[in-house]
Formats: C-alpha cells, structure tokens, sequence
C-alpha cells in the first residue's frame, strides 16, 4: 500500500544546477524557431517552468503572444531534441547531490511512491535524469511544458502517478521536495506539503521564512529526510 507520493525538483534538489547544455539547447531552439537570435539573458531561472521562461525571453523580444503560445510546443520539442541529442545515459552521474539517491530509496522503501515535478520540458527532465543514472527511481513526474504555473503541474503529477501506480494519491498526502521559494508555492497553490532543501540558491532561513513545512540543509541524510516527509504527513513540522 502506497503512504504518499513524494515529488522531487531535479535541478538544485537532485542534481547540481547550472545545466549550460539546457540553455544552449533552449537558445538555438528560439533562435530556430523564430528565425532570429533570441537569449536568456536577465530571464529569471530558478524555480521557472520552461515555458514560463520561454514566453518571458521571446515576448521581450516583441513577439506577440499569440505567436508564442501558436510556436511554444515547438520550441519545447526541438529544445529536447538538442539536449537529448547532446547529454547521452551516464553522462551525468557526478551531478547526483549527497544524499539524493539514498535518501529517495529510503522513501520508497518505506512505501512512498516516487516522482519528479520539475520546470523542465519533459524530454529534458527525462534526460537529465538518464545522464544521471536515476530515471528508474522517478518513474511519473510532471514537467515545465505542461503547464502555465508550477501549482498544476501537482495535480498532472498526481494523475500521472494513478495511472502509473494505480493508486490514487490524495493531494494531501503529496509531499514536493525542491529548493526554491517556487517550490513552496506550487505545493501551497495545489494544497499539497514541501519540504524544502537549501542545495540551491537560497538559505534554510530564507526557505523557513516562505513558510515550507520543514527545511533541510540537504538530503545528506536519508534517515532525517525520511523522517523530516512523515513529521510533515503526520501533521507536525521537522526543521
């Protein structure tokens, strides 16, 4: 029997962020798509959902948004088409942060189903996880071409869970690990729990103060990360 679902951030909660190929595959596929130079330059990143990012760098550019929306499914398949093309199963394996793997074992054996929710487009998560070596740990997730804000992308999670798992997951009982303020909204905007890791840019007290359920410095520890997800479903806070 299923306990929860426990969703994980790839970039900064997974692995190491700061991903050059990820931006140099979404660069050329803006540029590519719309036939003129397009960058990422002053466009906010942690925390963003692909699409997001890319309607913030294009309509700068004086894009119109409806030729944006009318090319976005585009620009998100031929970005995953360059990444993938580029960052091959392995490859990426020394990005894996202290603590991540173990701790997500420590999770599903303990018999909480496991996903990603992430900003990335789905070919460019899945890859990700692939170059690390972790893409069989997180069998479902949701993704940053999917949605408009990171709050839905919950509950295509959680659909995507049921039909992989068959089980249906209350959101309730979802559980979003990620280290960025974003992280903590989505999770409050769907109604659904966060705990919070400083592995990225922001501090423990800055996390605390944007009012996640816990906050840990890292997953370093599988016990007290274990520990930290079933304090937050018990009703009570870790951290």
């Amino acid at each position: 029997m299923m306990r929860g679902l426990v969703l994980f951030d790839i970039d900064g909660t997974l692995l190491r962020a700061g991903d050059r190929e990820h931006a140099r595959a979404f660069v050329e596929a803006m540029t590519e798509v719309f036939g003129r130079p397009i960058d990422l330059d002053g466009v906010p990143l942690a925390g963003m959902l692909d699409s997001e990012i890319a309607r913030l760098a294009l309509e700068r550019e004086g894009i119109t948004p409806v030729e944006v929306e009318a090319k976005l499914p585009l620009v998100m398949r031929r970005m995953g088409e360059h990444y993938s093309g580029r960052v091959l199963a392995g490859d990426r394996v020394t990005w894996v942060l202290a603590g991540a793997v173990e701790s997500a074992l420590a999770l599903a054996d303990a018999g909480y189903a496991l996903g990603v929710l992430t900003g990335n487009a789905r070919t460019v998560a899945r890859a990700k996880l692939a170059a690390a070596g972790v893409d069989g740990l997180f069998p479902v997730g949701a993704y940053g071409d999917q949605a408009h804000t990171r709050g839905e992308l919950v509950w295509l999670a959680c659909a995507e869970a049921e039909r992989h798992y068959g089980v249906r997951f209350l959101v309730h009982r979802v559980v979003l690990i990620g280290d960025t303020p974003r992280d903590i909204a989505a999770a409050r905007a769907a109604g659904a729990r966060v705990l919070a890791v400083a592995t990225g840019r922001y501090s423990v007290r800055e996390l605390e103060a944007e009012g996640a359920d816990a906050v840990l410095p890292d997953l370093s520890d599988p016990v007290t990360t274990l520990a930290a997800v079933e304090a937050i479903l018990s009703g009570s806070s870790a951290g």
